[in-house]
């Protein structure tokens, strides 16, 4: 079964996807709750969706194929400590995906604005271990002055549509967002 490291954290693309099929089937993810949502995204109905639980615990769905998203927002103590994590998380990044994968090529870190918000995204292909080609789509945007939210997936081309579609359904629902 091709399975991605279930704490790997990786290149993504939330914005400028744009979806050129229609997708079948849909479900409303609240990243933690819906009572405390942070952000929502828009999974395939036939994605097992597990591990929705508390803010910083990462949110995840997984394809048939064994493709691979998942999600979280860190909440953080100050400013400096946003910027200490989205660091920590540019570099655990680098180092789960030499471990995990082969024959990486990532592109250059972008910026630019997901719903307003200022972000950084990173595309990249890689193999998993079975020899089979992975596209990784990550994104963290800020969603606050001390919040981060991070997207990202590994995903097999039979996959692919689907994931960019949900990455770039990333809408912020909450306070944080509005600062």
């Amino acid at each position: 079964m091709k399975i991605p490291h279930p704490n790997f954290v990786i290149a993504a693309v939330c914005s400028l996807l744009v979806l050129a099929t229609a997708q079948a089937e849909t479900q409303i993810l609240h990243y933690p709750t819906e009572d405390q949502s942070i952000f929502t995204i828009q999974a395939p109905g036939d994605w097992e969706v597990t591990g929705i639980d508390a803010v910083g615990e990462f949110g995840s769905l997984q394809s048939e194929n064994g493709s691979v998203l998942q999600f979280r927002a860190i909440e953080c103590g100050s400013e400096d400590d946003a910027i200490a994590e989205i660091d920590a998380i540019a570099e655990s990044t680098i180092a789960h995906l030499t471990g995990s994968f082969t024959d990486i090529k990532l592109g250059d870190v972008e910026e630019l604005e997901i719903e307003g918000m200022p972000a950084f995204q990173l595309i990249g292909d890689g193999k998993d271990e079975e020899g089979n080609d992975v596209r990784f789509l990550s994104a963290m945007i800020i969603l606050g002055p001390t919040t981060v939210a991070e997207v990202w997936a590994a995903a097999y081309a039979e996959d692919l549509d689907s994931a960019q579609a949900v990455l770039g359904s990333f809408k912020p629902t909450s306070a944080a967002a509005a600062e």
